[in-house]
């Protein structure tokens, strides 16, 4: 529980942007700034003076918000409360928040305002505010949580002052929500709501903290979008109200500091951030130990199509003595033909017969006296008894070995090109498509290796979902595995013809407000999977029960319940 706030000595700034020349009306905006100026006026709630509380409804440019909290920033000596309505707008080259104003549009992000334009206003007069509080109401007001120079920056680790608090009205990926018919806005109608009537069975004042959580519990409970919350230090603990649902049989009374209490909020603050970095920094390690392996395996396939290629169109050594051997450890057979799809495995205890040498590999027979192929690896081999075994060996004709330098010379290629296409990141921008081959072609797997993971097939449309260097990351036909194509000749796309579709349906992308389940497209009680807030999904048709949800890992299912979706 924190200290309220000291009305006589703090400031708070309104500004609200409802009527726009080039962007859609915000009704309830309007409503927000009256309601939200009568309840932190209201002596009963936190009793700020009428001077105190500026409020800004269409603001004419940029320097008109900026000077105002400047100079109420200055003002403040205990607590500088700032908070925005309207339209939040995205760069769509850097991915920061801009705060709409009147004139503003969508194709000129320089007519809004920056919003580390309004926080370096804020933080630059910070010698006499103890505490801050930011409150956003917008679409994609979680941006305002990262710092400008990464995802893993918050604004929060970026201010200096003691006591920060930044609450928005949704996440970074996620519209704020105006309501048809309601007075508020949906983030603001709940804060209001909670200021002038309180929240039950929490102690009086209320804090930041419990304010957040008590309207994420509301929007929640109506699956709507939910609000994000950044403090720094004790800013958590920041109240500006008086908890009006707490009885008071005498007049309010300011509370004694609890210090121990506070130590424990903080010492639980720093416990749960710790662990969430813990947990991130696990993620990314795993992250890079499969890219690594994968390019590991890459450079090895590589290299084994590299020494097969140079055993296949490599002449038979002269004077070379057949002998029987066995392996230390299971070893690949590889065919004549330069394919590295082995044709058979050595495994200890067997004896085989090596009955050429070719360049770097070794020819050798099969157990069952009818297979023959390569082995490149010959370290640790245990040699047997010399035998007369040349006869065993029978020869190529050139056109077989011709053949068959022209195989492993495409496999050396293919394997380059599959390890150039792992390697590389994810070309930014890239739009996805669908396209459908001319002829059969191979989709390998992501691990590198040049056993394919499903073939794809003309007739049928298939989606691109990433250009990774010389090749394309795609679906497979049941949406289950993806992989790369590194054969584009010739393919068609599918913006240039008509896809066939579900009639009168067209597919989207959607995001959920809350996290729902995906059931089985077959078992009618039976879920397959969970859909998370801020990921977005493919809608691919509509069903009599829902819509058939595709995950971005390519699992189907059904979605029931699509209430409050955000198509894309």
């Amino acid at each position: 529980m924190g200290l309220l706030s000291d009305p006589d000595r703090s400031e708070a700034v309104l500004i609200g942007v409802h009527d726009y020349t080039s962007l859609e009306s915000l009704p309830a905006v309007a409503q927000n700034l009256e309601g939200l100026r009568a309840a932190l006026t209201d002596p009963e709630v936190w009793g700020l003076p009428d001077t105190a509380c500026t409020v800004i409804s269409q603001p004419r440019s940029v320097g008109d918000v900026l000077d105002t909290v400047r100079d109420k920033a200055r003002r403040a000596e205990d607590t500088l409360l700032v908070y925005y309505a309207g339209h939040g707008l995205t760069d769509p080259h850097t991915d920061e928040l801009y705060l709409a104003l009147p004139d503003s549009d969508r194709e000129r992000e320089y007519t809004s305002l920056r919003y580390e334009y309004l926080r370096r206003a804020i933080l630059d007069q910070q010698a006499t505010v103890q505490s801050t509080v930011v409150i956003l109401d917008c679409c994609y007001s979680g941006r305002a949580l990262l710092g400008k120079m990464s995802a893993s920056t918050h604004i929060a680790d970026q201010a200096v002052v003691e006591g920060t608090c930044l609450l928005t009205a949704s996440s970074e990926t996620r519209p704020a929500l105006s309501p048809p018919g309601e007075r508020y806005t949906a983030f603001t109608g709940e804060l209001i709501t909670a200021l002038t009537e309180g929240v039950p069975d929490r102690p009086d004042p209320l804090d930041m903290d419990t304010l957040y959580r008590h309207v994420h519990r509301r929007l929640a409970g109506k699956s709507r979008p939910l609000p994000q919350q950044r403090n720094r230090n004790l800013g958590g603990l920041i109240a500006i109200a008086r908890n009006r649902a707490v009885a008071h049989p005498n007049p309010p009374q300011m509370p004694a500091p609890d210090a121990s209490d506070l130590l424990l909020r903080q010492s639980d603050a720093e416990e749960r951030l710790a662990r969430t970095e813990r947990q991130a920094e696990q993620l990314r390690l795993e992250s890079e130990r499969l890219h690594q392996q994968a390019q590991r395996r890459a450079r090895e396939t590589v290299e084994t199509a590299q020494r097969l290629a140079s055993a296949v169109m490599a002449t038979a050594e002269p004077g070379f003595e057949p002998f029987w051997f066995a392996v230390p450890v299971p070893r690949p057979l590889y065919g004549e033909d330069g394919s590295l799809d082995p044709v058979a495995e050595l495994v200890p205890g067997i004896w085989y017969l090596a009955v050429e040498r070719r360049g770097v590999g070794m020819v050798v027979l099969y157990a069952d006296g009818k297979k023959r192929g390569f082995i490149l690896d010959t370290t640790g081999i245990q040699r047997g008894v010399a035998e007369e075994a040349a006869e065993l060996s029978s020869g190529q004709s050139p056109s077989d070995v011709a053949a068959a330098k022209r195989r492993t010379e495409r496999t050396v290629r293919e394997a380059e090109r599959l390890a150039s296409a792992v390697m590389a990141t994810a070309e930014p921008g890239f739009e996805p498509f669908w396209f459908a081959v001319p002829v059969p072609r191979p989709l390998y797997g992501e691990d590198g290796s040049l056993d394919p993971v499903a073939e794809l097939v003309p007739g049928i449309w298939y989606l691109a979902v990433e250009r990774r260097g010389v090749g394309m990351v795609v679906l497979s036909e049941d949406r289950t595995r993806r992989g790369f194509l590194l054969d584009m000749t010739g393919i068609q796309r599918g913006d240039e013809i008509e896809i066939p579709a579900t009639p009168g349906f067209a597919p989207f992308w959607f995001a959920v407000p809350v996290r729902r389940q995906l059931m089985s497209v077959t078992e009618e009680h039976e879920g397959v999977g969970e859909l998370l807030p801020g990921t977005w999904y493919l809608a691919v048709e509509q069903r009599e029960r829902g819509l058939l949800a595709q995950t971005q890992d390519g699992h189907r299912g059904v979605l029931l319940d699509t209430s409050g979706i955000q198509r894309g």
